[in-house]
């Protein structure tokens, strides 16, 4: 049985009294078991819903509809049958690298074709049977994301501790084959997958053309609780330099060959090489944008079409932000500066929980947050915190919620705001 959370207004399912807290059981007797199933079912022109009402009554009602009509009901959750958790073992996977008592959700495991496909989520193929893949390909879920980080069969089996991982070649075939299209990213951990291995995979990579949409490369992720894990450097700007380099010249190939270049890097490892962020043009619509490839620059971009105020009543500001989201933000406090009436400046946070390695603003704890309020002196008038760092309830990854950090500061401005436009509208209105 599958909840209804909520009807739309005005929809089919309101007018057939379809209610919050009834569950839909099946679609033409079909069972429902995720999102995909729910919309295929409803595709159809006539269709027959089987509903269970709140008192336990069972009601079959017969639909008939146009193909591209909603019919208007709501779900907690896009997976209604479990999800497909992960049996690698990577030796940089960030859910073994948190601290104890980190809520539930921080510690699943996931590898779920089905949120690759209605998400983005990226996912490694290797926890796939047969039937799945076949779903995939009939389906036509399309693109994926996936997670290939190395193409050398064996380096995968080593990085990612199984064995069905040295697979990856054959199944990217078969999708390619097929028709599926796929986003890749090679997730780089310095002395495995770089270097030479790297070449091989982009070159590799490039063989499914024009089924590869992109490739991302992103450097790994480290935290300070990395116990009986196996040991893995960050990348700093040596390592950093040598990466990018041959990564920007398989850029200039990829573009000399294809018409378009569709390999991206990650911001990170142009800020640690102390390299320019690449204009808008050479994004093409931001790919891997939840890859962390691309944010700086439209952040850039979006600041640049906003109408900043000729004055704003005298405050002080304090953006709220990780080191690397310092360095992104940089030119833009620069520019709100020279609005008169505004003092404006970063507050940067290292990242204590997770160790200082950690740098990106969105990994940034409640705790950590707080702290660094207490020991600012002066503290400025208002204080705006990106709400990239809450969950959908308001609360932090270190289960803080939002209420009680505001609470500890009763004298401050506190906001949290989802992007430049609805900081813009602190700093004018307050």
């Amino acid at each position: 049985m599958i909840r209804i959370s909520a009807v739309e207004p005005g929809s089919i399912a309101r007018e057939l009294e379809i209610n919050p807290g009834d569950y839909l059981l099946s679609i033409d007797g079909k069972e429902i078991r995720d999102y995909i199933d729910y919309q295929y079912g409803i595709a159809a022109d006539f269709f027959v819903l089987t509903v269970q009402k709140a008192d336990g009554e069972i009601w079959e009602i017969e639909i008939e509809k146009d193909a591209d009509e909603s019919l208007g009901l709501l779900f907690d959750d896009i997976i209604f049958d479990g999800l497909k958790l992960c049996k690698n073992d990577c030796i940089f996977c960030f859910v073994k690298q948190q601290p104890r008592g980190m809520r539930n959700s921080l510690l699943l495991k996931d590898d779920d074709y089905r949120f690759s496909f209605l998400q983005g989520s990226f996912i490694t193929l290797s926890n796939l049977n047969e039937e799945e893949l076949q779903r995939i390909v009939e389906l036509k879920l399309s693109p994926l994301y996936i997670s290939v980080h190395t193409t050398n069969p064996a380096l995968r089996v080593e990085m990612m501790k199984n064995p069905r991982a040295g697979r990856i070649m054959e199944q990217l075939g078969y999708l390619a084959g097929k028709g599926i299209c796929f986003h890749t990213q090679l997730v780089l951990c310095p002395g495995y997958n770089d270097g030479p291995e790297l070449d091989k995979s982009i070159r590799d990579l490039l063989s499914f053309h024009p089924n590869v949409l992109s490739i991302g490369a992103v450097p790994v992720g480290l935290t300070r609780h990395r116990f009986n894990l196996e040991g893995i450097e960050n990348y700093n700007h040596i390592t950093a330099n040598e990466t990018l380099e041959p990564l920007k010249k398989w850029q200039l190939k990829i573009k000399n060959q294809f018409g378009e270049n569709f390999l991206y890097i990650a911001d990170e490892f142009y800020f640690l090489a102390n390299e320019s962020i690449p204009p808008l043009a050479e994004y093409n619509d931001f790919p891997q944008l939840e890859n962390g490839i691309g944010l700086t620059r439209l952040l850039w971009e979006e600041f640049s079409s906003l109408s900043l105020p000729e004055r704003v009543r005298e405050k002080t500001v304090g953006i709220i932000t990780g080191i690397l989201g310092n360095e992104a933000l940089s030119p833009v406090i620069s520019k709100l500066q020279e609005i008169p009436g505004l003092d404006i400046y970063t507050i940067p946070v290292e990242n204590h929980f997770f160790g200082s390695s950690v740098t990106v603003t969105g990994l940034l704890t409640g705790q950590d947050i707080l702290n660094k309020i207490k020991d600012l002196s002066p503290k400025p008038e208002y204080i705006i915190i990106p709400d990239i760092v809450l969950n959908p309830e308001g609360v932090f990854l270190d289960n803080l919620d939002s209420e009680d950090l505001k609470n500890e500061f009763p004298e401050l401005k506190i906001y949290f705001a989802a992007n430049l436009q609805e900081m813009l509208g602190v700093l004018i209105d307050g």
